[in-house]
């Protein structure tokens, strides 16, 4: 099965964290106008059939007028053949959600909304530049639940500000509304951030690793107890409730992105489209390719499906992986996972390598001991 990833690079405000592609500007027709020729040329010639999932991200989807969202939508369905079954979702702020736009997204066809909330915390949201307040999500809730079954509300921790005060207070929001799925992330700071320069200049102070680590193990505790299933990493749901799209990406399957900054993968290649919208609107115009490739090698493909799977809650099969791609993996780490077990970081099992929960505190390092 395959995934369709739309990037909508626009944004009302700059979240202080965000490394994404975007751009502030109104005038958004032109192009949604280029990202509807993407899908026409289908310039990476991908396989138009079996998409199991459709995801319009960004930057700030919801921000965008309907009729313009409805127009990529009729592309993709007239580009594309879709399972009857597809996820289609929609990233939406807080301060997006009305009922008219929850109604015309439903018509559309999206059955599944992303909402951004961030933390409920009032004072976090400021130092994060967001513009919603705590009442604006608890109202948002409230109103995406009038009319859909499916969504998901995005928390980080670690951020500007944070607690284990905040965190608890998100939590016991997360109780009160009970959505069947949450993600959870802790705050990565990348340096191409106004973020990251805050830091450099000492504008903005960042909680300690220790604080961070135990905002982690409340959470993982508390999702528990609130009968959470923690399928991945950072991704919290009721049964049957995992998002299908991001689940794609961590079982290796391949997903088309379109759009400037839309990144896509068929198991060979990695894409990845120009950056800037003015070049993308003219690449577009031109009939060049909007896209740059790497091949990949045979030890990346091995080390993508580790990197990817060890995120999830089944982990890394040894059987699998020796079975799609040749490789033995207790073989050749034996001495790096034997020590692994030994200091508690995944789990004692001869097939699978599942991290437990202090592992997942250490991903990278965990990530890094056990790729080839």
């Amino acid at each position: 099965m395959s995934g369709i990833y739309i990037h909508i690079p626009f944004c009302k405000k700059a979240c202080i964290y965000c490394d994404f592609h975007f751009s502030t500007l109104k005038n958004h027709t032109e192009i949604i106008n280029s990202i509807l020729a993407e899908i026409d040329l289908n310039q990476k010639e991908f396989k138009k059939n079996n998409i199991s999932t459709i995801y319009f991200g960004g930057g700030t989807p919801s921000i965008i007028d309907s009729r313009l969202i409805n127009k990529v939508m009729q592309s993709i369905l007239k580009n594309h053949s879709i399972k009857e079954e597809c996820e289609i979702t929609i990233e939406a702020n807080p301060d997006d959600i009305t009922d008219k736009n929850i109604k015309s997204w439903k018509k559309i066809g999206f059955n599944r909304i992303s909402l951004g909330v961030q933390t409920f915390n009032d004072i976090c949201l400021k130092k994060l530049n967001r513009i919603h307040c705590r009442e604006d999500a608890i109202s948002a809730v409230k109103k995406i639940k009038k009319e859909f079954k499916n969504y998901s509300i995005d928390i980080m921790f670690g951020t500007p500000g944070s607690t284990i005060e905040t965190l608890r207070e998100d939590l016991t929001h997360i109780k009160k509304l009970n959505p069947p799925h949450i993600s959870i992330y802790s705050l990565d700071i990348e340096n191409t951030t106004p973020l990251y320069k805050m830091i450099e200049n000492n504008k903005i102070k960042m909680p300690t690793s220790s604080l961070v680590s135990e905002q982690f193990d409340i959470i993982s505790m508390e999702m528990e107890r609130m009968g959470y299933i923690n399928y991945e990493i950072s991704s919290f749901c009721r049964e049957g409730l995992q998002s299908r799209h991001n689940s794609n990406y961590w079982c290796n399957e391949k997903y088309i992105g379109y759009g400037p900054g839309a990144h896509s993968y068929d198991k060979k290649y990695r894409y990845w489209n120009v950056r800037d919208n003015e070049k993308y609107i003219y690449k577009i115009n031109n009939l060049l390719p909007v896209f740059d490739k790497e091949e990949l090698t045979e030890v990346q493909k091995v080390n993508e499906y580790i990197l990817t799977k060890i995120r999830t809650m089944e982990g890394v099969n040894i059987s699998d992986l020796e079975k799609i791609m040749g490789i033995n993996l207790i073989k050749i780490k034996k001495r790096e996972i034997q020590l692994l077990k030994d200091k508690l970081m995944i789990e004692d099992s001869e097939n699978c390598i599942v991290l437990t929960k202090e592992g997942k505190k250490i991903i990278d390092h965990i990530v890094e001991k056990i790729t080839i």
